[in-house]
């Protein structure tokens, strides 16, 4: 009996002096906070190395590509923004093989037009390189790609690739154009400070327009052919593009409809412009696509410079309408002329195309 009582005093001293240290810890902070500077500095470095979400049993070959159905009843021209998680920024799926072999085509055959790199645009392609191949892509993916001392070893391709950007940057756009299916493109501050530049890019599947004719230019220049762009987005964009913070990522997606199946489509006449004359066209439905791009946007930590990434996907209109959305698509394209950007209709070629799909649509 004595034994226990003694045991319990022991326990009882012990608790009281595990209490005593807790409120001391809870004086001594506050008589000693933390800097704000350094807490700043702690939440920057949280912010500036997102954790990534490793896919431990990510099977490619049964992974469908990613369904992107983001018509709408009537079209608004808006950014339409959503946050995202920053483990999502590269999407793979059982096209793999097959896209990268298109973009290595494209890459050969069109490599002024889907690579280019100014001075400015070196160090931030570089810093988003060393992300993906030494951070992202090996902890995101490990079944596909596992990190080696010395290389990243593909586990698709079997191939290498070197941990550091090599000193051609069109060298470092093109490995990264042959290990992912994904389109990068950087913007960065204008040296006037009057919104951002178009600085640098690999872009292998352009829709309806010449990227390197885009080089160098403003967001306002390269968007002056949209349809209300300067009246209703310029603004709001430069101002949201200003304020996005490195560790925030937010993606969008948008649609149209194409009458041929070209990834590359640099000059496939994906658009019609203002006072441009309409041709006819036959239209052959079983050739014919809903285009979407599902884009996302983020500002890399060191160099602060805006990455705008997208993955470009071709559906059959027949799969559309076999999912029982026909007469949502065909609204859709009504609804081109009803939103708040009536022109957007002849933009997207709405006339050429618009009364055949629609009656397939609702046939």
């Amino acid at each position: 009996m004595e034994g226990k009582t003694e045991l319990a005093a022991w326990a009882f001293l012990i608790l009281m002096g595990l209490w005593r240290l807790w409120n001391w810890g809870i004086e001594w902070r506050k008589r000693n906070p933390k800097p704000v500077i350094q807490e700043q500095e702690e939440k920057k470095t949280d912010l500036e190395t997102p954790e990534i979400e490793p896919l431990s049993t990510f099977n490619w070959r049964n992974t469908e590509p990613e369904k992107l159905r983001p018509f709408r009843p009537k079209y608004h021209l808006t950014m339409a923004l959503q946050n995202s998680d920053p483990s999502d920024l590269v999407a793979m799926d059982n096209t793999y093989l097959q896209r990268l072999e298109t973009r290595k085509e494209a890459m050969s055959q069109h490599p002024d037009i889907v690579l280019q790199a100014t001075p400015r645009s070196i160090p931030a392609i570089n810093e988003l390189y060393t992300y993906l191949v030494g951070t992202y892509l090996p902890t995101r993916y490990p079944t596909m790609f596992s990190l080696a001392p010395t290389h990243l070893e593909n586990l698709v391709t079997s191939t290498r690739i070197p941990l550091h950007p090599s000193s051609d940057p069109l060298e470092t756009l093109r490995t990264l154009g042959e290990n992912i299916d994904e389109d990068f493109i950087w913007l960065q501050p204008s040296e006037d400070g009057d919104g951002y530049l178009f600085t640098g890019y690999i872009v292998c599947f352009p829709a309806g327009f010449n990227t390197k004719d885009k080089l160098g230019l403003k967001l306002r220049e390269i968007h002056t052919p949209v349809p209300g762009y300067a009246e209703k987005l310029e603004k709001s964009m430069d101002r949201f593009f200003e304020r996005l913070e490195v560790g925030k990522m937010v993606r969008r997606s948008n649609w149209s409809i194409t009458t041929h199946d070209k990834l590359y489509a640099a000059s496939a006449g994906n658009h019609l412009y203002a006072g441009e004359e309409v041709e006819a066209e036959e239209i052959d439905l079983a050739n014919t696509y809903l285009r979407c791009e599902r884009q996302y946007l983020h500002r890399q930590p060191e160099t602060k410079a805006l990455c705008f990434s997208f993955k470009t996907y071709l559906y059959p209109i027949s799969q559309i309408k076999a999912e029982g959305l026909g007469e949502d698509l065909a609204r859709a394209i009504d609804g081109l002329k009803e939103g708040s950007v009536p022109e957007m209709h002849f933009y997207k070629k709405g006339v050429v195309w618009g009364e055949t799909v629609k009656e397939y649509l609702r046939s």
